[in-house]
């Protein structure tokens, strides 16, 4: 039995490496907030089989031999320990983003415009040397940890804090410019088959109303004037229907009040007022700092209690407890394989307390005694470690999650392919 579970152990170490290694590959690029949280679930089941393995060890170990006693204690254990895991790992997120107090909502605000700027080199934090280990376990572990950090200490926030719409303008004008294929192919794909659809059916209208069939009259749509939603969403017949009578081109169709709606509606701060809806792209091109403008202002006024101010509370602290998370069942899992090893090798006569000991002591003073160039450098220790304001306990796990991270991280990679 306990080789079984020895067996089961090795997988969830794999498989925690492989998961931690592909988080920390989403979390060091720009991946959408609620493409992350599609990660929750892998979490979570990792969590439970984490938790499920433990207990069914300590049953196999305070049980054994006593047959069905010992099935019985499995069976209950797992039943109880698999649902209760993946509701903690479910709630856990969805409470720190409802709890979170005001400054830290803000410095979650912070650290998602700023991870933004350093992964689209528009920011660097002085004497960080990000750019230089940028695809590494170092680079990737700093930006995954960033909201935590952001949130523990002051220094590098209150810097922020004096002009985070101007802040946030720069970091975005670095943005667009380097996205701008993507955000023009956002357009093309979100907007323009809308758009088209739209003047087609318009055309069989004017056409049905050429001909006087009835049921094809005019029905124009009350707009709101002040920038707010209709509190509907009209479909492109109803669109069509509400534009006037007489329009003769697609560009006339695309430059009408309601198409200009229909846009701003689908594009949120990508779109420009006064942007033509058809654009090419070299036209695209002379609208980014306006785009980049609108993105830094939307962002800047987020409502930090807010449906977006949660999506970012949880995007920058599900990421970090994630990793830490999976850092615990992985050492959990390598400190009973280590056991199982040396066990075998020896025999049962060796007091496996002090093997224990050992092992827990290694796992957990390795990574702090070995540093990187990132957590090592002057910038590091000035913007998160020397403000004297950040809770000792929280700064040292982290510190140590990613020390643990990038060492795993890069012997990962070229050994399981995590990319």
């Amino acid at each position: 039995m306990l080789i079984a579970l020895d067996v089961l152990n090795a997988l969830n170490l794999l498989l925690n490496l492989l998961f931690n290694a592909e988080l920390l590959n989403m979390a060091g690029a720009d991946i959408p907030i609620r493409k992350l949280e599609t990660l929750e679930i892998y979490s979570q089941i990792l969590a439970a089989s984490g938790m499920c393995l433990l207990a069914w060890r300590i049953c196999v170990l305070r049980k054994q031999g006593k047959g069905r006693v010992l099935w019985i204690w499995l069976v209950s254990s797992t039943v109880v320990v698999i649902p209760l895991s993946c509701w903690i790992q479910a709630a856990v997120p969805d409470l720190i983003a409802e709890e979170f107090p005001e400054p830290l909502r803000v410095s979650s605000l912070f650290a998602y415009v700023a991870k933004k700027g350093l992964l689209y080199d528009s920011l660097t934090i002085p004497n960080v040397p990000y750019k230089q280990h940028k695809e590494d376990g170092e680079g990737k572990a700093f930006v995954a940890n960033l909201g935590v950090l952001m949130s523990v200490q002051g220094s590098y926030v209150q810097k922020i804090d004096k002009n985070f719409e101007g802040f946030s303008g720069a970091v975005f004008r670095g943005y667009t410019s380097r996205r701008a294929d993507a955000l023009y192919e956002r357009i093309q794909e979100t907007v323009v088959p809308s758009v088209n659809d739209l003047i087609r059916t318009y055309a069989s209208l004017e056409g049905f109303r050429a001909a006087g069939i009835p049921g094809n009259e005019w029905k124009p749509i009350l707009l709101p004037t002040t920038g707010g939603g209709l509190g509907w969403q009209p479909t492109i017949d109803e669109y069509a229907r509400s534009l006037k009578p007489g329009l003769r081109s697609r560009e006339e169709i695309a430059d009408s009040v309601e198409v200009r709606y229909m846009a701003r509606a689908a594009l949120g701060p990508i779109y420009v007022k006064g942007m033509p809806i058809l654009a090419t792209r070299e036209q695209f091109q002379k609208y980014l700092p306006r785009i980049a403008e609108n993105m830094a202002f939307e962002v800047s006024h987020t409502d930090p209690h807010g449906y977006e101010g949660q999506l970012v509370v949880k995007n920058m602290w599900f990421v970090p407890l994630s990793l830490l998370n999976g850092l615990f069942f992985g050492s959990m899992s390598l400190v009973f394989l280590i056991i199982s090893g040396i066990k075998a090798v020896t025999g049962p006569t060796l007091k496996i307390r002090y093997i224990r000991l050992v092992a827990i002591v290694a796992i957990v003073i390795v990574p702090l005694v070995v540093t990187n160039p990132i957590l090592d450098s002057q910038g590091y220790r000035e913007a998160f470690t020397s403000s004297g304001k950040q809770p000792l306990l929280i700064a040292t796990v982290f510190r140590w999650a990613m020390s643990s991270q990038a060492m795993l991280y890069n012997l990962t990679k070229p050994l399981l392919k995590a990319e």
